[in-house]
């Protein structure tokens, strides 16, 4: 693959992962990616990274809040 394929694949990487741009544009990113070893072994790395940092940043919301808020949107919904 080019330096400019390449180039362009890993500076959309992000948004590729994200699924924020154009189909066109994905297809020509995924094709590139079953092409190159590198990138690949970097979508590969920030994917990963990805789903480590959701999975440790991700808090439970406590069981008292959930209460007070559904009551809270009761309350609302009833005196509209």
């Amino acid at each position: 693959m080019s330096g400019n394929e390449c180039d362009d694949a890993l500076t959309n990487l992000y948004l590729y992962l994200d699924r924020e741009i154009a189909a066109t544009t994905s297809e020509v990113i995924r094709a590139h990616l079953d092409d190159c070893n590198g990138c690949l072994r970097s979508f590969d790395f920030e994917a990963r990274l990805k789903v480590v940092v959701r999975e440790r940043l991700s808090e439970e919301v406590p069981t008292e809040f959930l209460e007070r808020l559904r009551h809270a949107i009761a309350r609302e919904a009833s005196t509209s």
